[in-house]
């Protein structure tokens, strides 16, 4: 925990340094950001030299503490008389309550992960929810491998000598904060809270820059937070009952496959168990606040240089930190670069946006080239990304309805909007309408549905434009009770098919290790060197790699295929491996595997030959129904 607080330190000095005109709020969020980048960067950069372990930790700290205090020394205090100081000024109401909300969704997350996040019952086993039962296992297997081993850049646990080009620097928090102390469960769930706190809070902050008025400020936020479609009606129809809902594994109104129903709710499906998109939208969210800043200021006759400079750096740190939001701000800033040119060009501020948006992609260039060339490119060059899929996911649904129903009321703002909508807002809608194009056009993931992580940033701007678009219309009606009438049924129709999705979460609870696997997986901690090898099963469910942070032959093909790794050909060697014989000894030999663990998974799915380990190598763990043996090197 007090390592974590001094990167938040080194990052709140940092806001306020560097951006010193801004209102509190602002720079207190932003300095929540930079901590966040702070965190996941700073051991990287000496773990290249020093390996990802307890000395780079410290070094890492150590730069952290050296920045805060540069940063505070070299600050310019005024030398005001204390009697004269001009009072500080209350803090906008609008920022309290978004301060409330922010804090009140973060919250409601805390419980989700206090609840998902391997969750011990009273037997020992370890426990998740509904939205964690796939993912998680990978994240926390990327910390404690990178954690227990120490090898940087990080491979696999699951298919040791490959690369790890999936961003992984939220778990390398992590990792990092397990060298202090933090279990592997709070080290997830202690820098997720700041990290959510600071998305819940930039989203009002953004569309509070975007509005300036409290109700589309609050309008937008509960539309983004609660989001949703039309799904609710297929359970108000009788088609699908509230039990399915409450005790069904992804029935629900936001995620429904079979009736094609792809628009996830941002909490549940998106920050909770995708632990890269959370960090993303910490950074990219920062990263359209002073995108829109920036540009303003540009515009109107100010320098906006600063700006520029400061969002050059940060989207350089982000290809690492989420890839799509990376892509996304790119489109976004291209977009809304072009679609205030003809404004610039009449101001006669067209030189000075050319040369602010040469330094912002200078500087971004610089500094997240060498990650796509270290990282990205390698798993573009797999082969399984970049296709055309003209209309994303909708199935057999007609592509226009699918949006409608999916999206559901933002959508259907957004279509008279796209007409009537003028000034400088229009020139934001459709600056972001690209965003929206290309990832209905072309899927950057073998999975098509991580396109939505492009589509969310579009969603986000959309979301606040609608808000602020509606409430323009509302506003004519002169008795404000029916106005505010309206947007309460607008914001239901918005929210409706979240909020049941979210109480589905809130009771959802799923075993991912009994509690003999806690104990073998101990066992295997305490017993055998960070770098052994293991045959095991492939299930995601893996307590090897995931509890202890071993190497294993090959794991779960539901994270590899999607990674880009050709791991068929490994995976298709365990089966006869766990028969024994010459096989077992040609490959043992070959890959170099330490130990073999035979557990509920392994005697389910090969013809494990018990007998033939029993006969040839020594037995170290015979408990519970897990069998490891050991194989001499």
């Amino acid at each position: 925990m007090p390592a974590l607080l001094v990167y938040l330190l080194f990052g709140q000095a940092l806001a306020w340094r560097v951006l010193p005109s801004r209102r509190g709020a602002v720079k207190c969020w932003l300095g929540l950001v930079f901590g966040c980048v702070a965190l996941m960067w700073l051991p990287c950069l000496p773990a290249f030299f020093l390996g990802f372990g307890l000395t780079a930790q410290y070094v890492a700290l150590g730069l952290a503490f050296a920045g805060t205090a540069a940063l505070a020394l070299v600050r310019r205090w005024p030398k005001e008389d204390p009697i004269r100081r001009p009072a500080p000024a209350p803090i906008p109401r609008r920022d309290l309550t978004g301060l409330l909300l922010a804090g009140l969704a973060t919250a409601f997350c805390g419980y989700l992960l206090y609840t998902h996040v391997l969750l011990p019952h009273e037997d020992g086993s370890l426990w998740v929810g509904q939205s964690t039962y796939g993912d998680l296992a990978m994240h926390l297997g990327f910390v404690e491998s990178l954690y227990q081993q120490g090898t940087f850049p990080p491979e696999y646990s699951i298919f040791p000598g490959q690369k790890i080009d999936y961003p992984f620097l939220v778990d390398a928090a992590s990792a990092s904060l397990r060298f202090f102390g933090l279990s592997l469960r709070m080290s997830v769930i202690l820098p997720s809270l700041v990290m959510l706190l600071a998305v819940f809070f930039g989203f009002w902050l953004l569309a509070d820059a975007l509005t300036e008025k409290l109700a589309h400020t609050l309008t937008a936020w509960l539309l983004f937070v609660s989001n949703g479609g039309f799904g609710f009606a297929l359970f108000f129809s009788g088609k699908y009952s509230f039990t399915d809902l409450l005790s069904g594994f992804y029935i629900t109104p936001t995620n429904l496959v079979d009736e094609d129903i792809r628009w996830v709710n941002v909490v549940c499906d998106m920050l909770i168990p995708q632990r890269t998109t959370m960090a993303g939208w910490c950074v990219v969210l920062a990263a359209l606040y002073l995108l829109l800043e920036a540009l303003r200021r540009t515009l109107d006759g100010q320098e906006g240089r600063r700006e520029f400079l400061i969002l050059g750096v940060l989207a350089g740190t982000m290809p690492m930190i989420h890839t799509h939001s990376f892509l996304a701000l790119g489109v976004l800033s291209a977009g809304w670069f072009f679609a205030f040119l003809g404004r610039a060009k009449r101001e006669g501020r067209l030189r000075p946006l050319i040369e602010n948006y040469m330094l912002y992609g200078g500087v971004c260039l610089a500094l997240a080239l060498p990650q796509l060339l270290a990282w990205t490119f390698d798993a573009a060059g797999s082969g399984n990304l970049l296709r055309l899929c003209p209309g994303w996911v909708h199935g057999d649904m007609n592509w226009l309805w699918f949006w409608i129903f999916n999206c559901g009321v933002v959508f259907c703002l957004a279509i008279p909007m796209m007409f009537l909508l003028r000034g400088d807002r229009a020139r934001l809608f459709w600056g972001a309408v690209p965003l929206f194009a290309l990832a209905n056009l072309v899927l950057f993931a073998p999975n098509p549905y991580d396109n939505n992580k492009l589509l969310y940033i579009w969603y986000m701007v959309t979301d606040i434009l609608a808000s602020a678009w509606l409430w323009s219309l509302l506003e004519r009606i002169r008795l404000r009770a029916l106005a505010a009438g309206a947007a309460a049924a607008v914001v239901a129709l918005g929210t409706l098919s979240g909020l049941l999705t979210m109480l589905r979460e809130t009771v959802s609870e799923y075993q991912l290790f009994g509690a003999g696997e806690v104990r073998a997986a101990q066992f295997i901690t305490d017993n055998t060197p960070a770098d052994s090898l293991f045959l095991t099963s492939t299930a995601h469910t893996n307590p090897v790699a995931v509890l202890a942070g071993r190497n294993i032959l090959c794991g779960a093909g539901m994270y590899l295929y999607y990674h880009g790794v050709d791991y068929q050909p490994r995976e298709a060697l365990i089966g006869p491996m766990y028969g024994g014989g010459e096989t077992f000894e040609q490959y043992a030999d070959q890959f170099g595997v330490d130990y073999v663990y035979i557990g509920g998974s392994e005697m389910s799915n090969y013809a494990v030959d018990r007998d033939y380990f029993l006969e040839n190598y020594p037995l170290i763990y015979d408990q519970d129904g897990i069998s490891i043996f050991q194989i001499p090197s």
